[in-house]
């Protein structure tokens, strides 16, 4: 199976090009952050009709292989204010978009798990709930609003949607399974035997047959 991976969007136009080729693949993977762009990189109108009239459409036209996942920046939206950039004078239609995509908090193929921010068992054991839970989405606000110090918080630790990468560094890991997300904006990947933190503005290539995780060949890198 070959998968594409598009990591953290915020406005911006990398994934595009990758998903010119969507036939070349089985899968397509978004690991959330859709609007909030960075103010230096994007701005909030561009972001929002991207989403409004590139992503969404997109989305909706490949419903049988395209997976869209919660990230923090989605739930300023579907949850309630968590993030910062929010864009709060339009913040019922970026609602209406994201609830047409069906995000959902992790999906799992095979050895690999998808989610935005990694899944810390310390977390998992922290409230109470298993991979499953979070798998079909049975996951309580206040679970997932969780930030640990590295981001400024005072929980124990991150939630899939708010863990620093620097948490799952240190962190134990959940046995056989091969951890792939974003989150944390990075100027390069982190590809380690263990898992990949991917936010760094381009598309990524997963070959679960051959075991393989690369950059994707299409789009831009900045």
């Amino acid at each position: 199976m070959k998968i594409l991976i598009i990591p953290d969007v915020h406005g911006r136009d990398f994934w595009i090009e990758p998903c010119y080729h969507t036939e070349e693949f089985d899968k397509i993977i978004f690991l959330g952050d859709y609007h909030d762009p960075y103010p230096f990189q994007v701005s909030a109108d561009t972001s929002r009709h991207r989403l409004r009239d590139k992503l969404l459409p997109f989305v909706l036209a490949h419903k049988d292989k395209v997976i869209c996942l919660l990230g923090n920046h989605d739930g300023n939206y579907v949850i309630g204010e968590m993030a910062d950039r929010m864009d709060v004078f339009h913040k019922g239609d970026i609602a209406h978009y994201l609830n047409q995509m069906d995000l959902k908090l992790a999906h799992q193929e095979g050895k690999y798990l998808f989610t935005h921010s990694g899944v810390l068992p310390a977390w998992l054991e922290y409230n109470n709930i298993t991979l499953d839970d979070v798998l079909a989405g049975k996951i309580s606000d206040d679970a997932l609003v969780q930030i640990s110090p590295e981001r400024g918080g005072w929980h124990r630790c991150g939630s899939c949607i708010w863990g620093d990468v620097t948490e799952y560094t240190m962190s134990n890991k959940i046995p056989g399974l091969y951890q792939i997300f974003g989150h944390t904006q990075m100027g390069k990947e982190i590809i380690t035997d263990e898992f990949a933190c991917l936010d760094c503005r381009k598309a990524f290539v997963l070959d679960t047959e051959l075991e393989t995780l690369k950059p994707c060949d299409y789009g831009k890198t900045t």
